[in-house]
């Protein structure tokens, strides 16, 4: 099973090098986009079974603009702080807007109503 989802994308304005270490200096506001998530369902077959779900690190790099880049991730369920594996340089980030919750899913009160409107989780 997999569920729609909506993030938007930051990048970052670093100071810093490889050696010493970087910095944020800003951070940009990129697109909003899209990703349909694997749903994976744990406690299975007991009363705290629960459902949850992340963005893959192949949807992360496509969600950045990334090519062939390992990846670090950090955050929870709704925020994914990004960075460059062998150096620790800070790539980016994506925030969750579609749902209060991941784990276990939880949509916002605003999703919610636009799929009811259009016909959806009724």
């Amino acid at each position: 099973m997999k569920i729609k989802t909506q993030w938007e994308t930051r990048t970052y304005g670093l100071v810093g090098n490889d050696k010493d270490g970087y910095d944020v200096n800003d951070v940009y506001c990129g697109p909003t986009v899209d990703l349909e998530l694997e749903v994976k369902t744990y406690n299975q077959g007991t009363p705290r079974e629960f459902q949850s779900a992340s963005p893959s690190d192949k949807q992360i790099r496509a969600a950045l603009g990334l090519r062939r880049v390992q990846l670090d991730t950090d955050g929870d369920d709704l925020v994914v702080y990004v960075t460059h594996r062998p150096t620790g340089r800070p790539i980016g980030e994506l925030h969750c807007v579609s749902h209060e919750s991941l784990s276990p899913i939880v949509m916002t009160e605003k999703r919610r109503s636009d799929e009811q409107s259009m016909g959806f989780g009724n």
